[in-house]
C-alpha cells in the first residue's frame, strides 16, 4: 500500500472518529472565558432510603469548583416543592422536586479567576434526617447567598450588580465561607443521616476562543439533564439550565470606556485637524492605550484581553484618521503604520459583517451597530484610504 493511500485512510478514520465522538456547536452557544453565565436548578428527581423523609429536614448542597476557587450553594426544604413521591417496595423512595426559589447561581467570567484551568466542576449532593447541630448551622446560612472566598467575591459582586435580573439570583457572601465549608464537609458523616440522591459531579470545559474548539464536554448554554443511575429503576435526575451573558455591561461601566467614547467623538467628528494639534491628539489616544488599557495598572478596574485588543484597534484607527486629517496634502507617499493599518482592516471587516461576536462585542453596540458612529467610521475609512492611496 503506497504512502498516499495510507495517508488518505488515516485522514478518513480521523475525521470519521471525530464526527462520532465530538460535536460541532455554534460559537454563539459556547460559554467562553469572557462570558458570565447563570446556572438555574429546575426539576430534580432524587432517591432516598429514608422512609420518614416527609417528617425529616433535608438539605441539598451544590459545590462549584473553578481552578482554586470554590462556590458553595445550599437549597433547604422551603426552597423546594415536593411534586410526587414514588415508593419502590418500601426499600427506597423517589422524590420529584421543583426548585422554586433561590435557585439561580451567577458565575462571573472565569477570566477573572487566577489559574482557572478553563474548566468548571459542579458537584450536587443531598442529605435527609439532619441533626440538630446541622440545623443550627443551617440557620446561619441563607439560601439566598452563594458562599465564596474573599478573592473571588469582588468579581461575583460586580457581575451581580450589572447582570442579576431576578430575585432568585443568589448574592455573594465571603464572610461565612468557613461555616458553609464545615456544613458541607461534615453533614454526610452525621449518625443517622440518609443520602438524598446519589452524589453526582460533572465537569465542563470553558475555552478562550469558541471558534477554535470541538468536543463533547464544552459548556453550552441551554438545558442539561444530568442522570445518575443507581439501578435499572432508580435514576437521579438533575435538570440544569445554563444561560450565558456578555460582560460588555461590566466593561461599559468603567471610566476608561467613557474616556474612549469621548476621544472617538471629539476626533472623528473633526473634518480637518490643525497640524499643530496632531501630536497632542495622538498623545491623547496613546495615553489611554498605555495607561487605561493595561491590565493591573489601576486597581479594581474590570478589563480583559479582548476588551483591550478591541479598544486598542479603535484608538489606533482614530490615530490614522488624525494623521490623514492634519496634513495639508490630500495624499501622502508615506507608509501607513502597521498597527494603524491593522486597525483599519479590523473596522472594514467588522462593518461589512456587522455581526455581534466575541471579536467585537465590546465595541459593537456603541460603534459598529450605531448608525451615527458607524457612518463616522466609514467616513474615516474613506479619508484614510484616500490619504494613503490604498486600493
Amino acid at each position: 500500500m503506497n504512502k498516499t493511500i495510507k495517508t488518505s485512510i488515516f485522514l478518513f478514520l480521523f475525521l470519521f472518529s471525530s464526527n462520532i465522538f465530538s460535536q460541532i456547536y455554534s460559537p454563539k452557544d459556547i460559554v467562553n472565558i469572557y462570558d458570565p453565565f447563570t446556572i438555574t436548578f429546575g426539576d430534580l428527581i432524587l432517591t432516598t432510603n429514608d422512609d420518614e423523609f416527609k417528617e425529616h429536614n433535608f438539605l441539598i448542597i451544590i459545590t462549584i469548583t473553578i481552578g482554586p476557587e470554590k462556590i458553595i450553594k445550599f437549597l433547604y426544604k422551603d426552597d423546594l416543592l415536593v411534586n410526587q413521591v414514588k415508593n419502590f417496595n418500601d426499600d427506597y423512595w423517589s422524590i420529584n422536586f421543583t426548585a422554586r426559589k433561590n435557585n439561580i447561581i451567577l458565575i462571573p467570567a472565569i477570566y477573572n479567576i487566577s489559574n482557572n484551568g478553563g474548566n468548571i466542576s459542579i458537584k450536587m449532593e443531598g442529605y435527609s434526617n439532619l441533626s440538630a447541630g446541622d440545623e443550627t448551622m443551617m440557620s446561619q446560612l441563607s439560601t439566598s447567598y452563594i458562599y465564596t472566598s474573599s478573592t473571588m467575591y469582588g468579581s461575583v459582586e460586580q457581575a451581580y450588580k450589572y447582570l442579576a435580573t431576578s430575585p432568585d439570583v443568589n448574592k455573594p457572601n465571603s464572610s461565612l465561607l468557613t461555616t458553609a465549608e464545615v456544613l458541607q464537609r461534615n453533614v454526610s458523616t452525621r449518625p443517622g443521616i440518609f443520602y438524598l440522591g446519589n452524589p453526582t459531579e460533572v465537569s465542563y470545559a470553558i475555552p478562550e476562543d469558541p471558534k477554535k474548539v470541538i468536543g463533547t464536554n464544552l459548556l453550552i448554554q441551554g438545558q442539561k439533564k444530568i442522570e445518575s443511575k443507581l439501578s435499572t429503576k432508580a435514576v437521579d435526575i438533575w435538570n440544569l439550565t445554563f444561560t450565558k451573558y456578555t460582560d460588555a455591561k461590566l466593561v461599559q461601566g468603567e471610566s476608561y470606556f467613557n474616556k474612549i467614547k469621548g476621544a472617538f467623538s471629539d476626533i472623528v467628528n473633526l473634518p480637518k485637524i490643525d497640524e499643530n494639534k496632531r501630536e497632542g491628539l495622538i498623545a491623547r489616544c496613546n495615553e489611554i492605550i498605555n495607561e487605561d488599557l493595561v491590565m493591573g495598572r489601576k486597581a479594581g478596574v474590570y478589563l480583559n484581553n479582548e476588551a483591550i485588543k478591541q479598544f486598542t484597534y479603535l484608538l489606533n484607527f482614530v490615530k490614522a484618521g488624525i494623521r490623514a486629517k492634519s496634513d495639508t496634502a490630500t495624499e501622502t507617499a508615506d507608509f501607513m503604520k502597521s498597527d494603524e493599518r491593522e486597525a483599519l482592516n479590523y473596522f472594514e471587516t467588522n462593518l461589512k459583517e456587522n455581526d455581534f461576536n466575541l471579536n467585537n462585542q465590546y465595541l459593537y453596540d456603541d460603534f459598529i451597530n450605531s448608525s451615527v458612529n458607524r457612518g463616522a467610521i466609514q467616513k474615516e475609512i474613506d479619508i484614510i484610504r484616500r490619504y494613503y492611496q490604498l486600493k
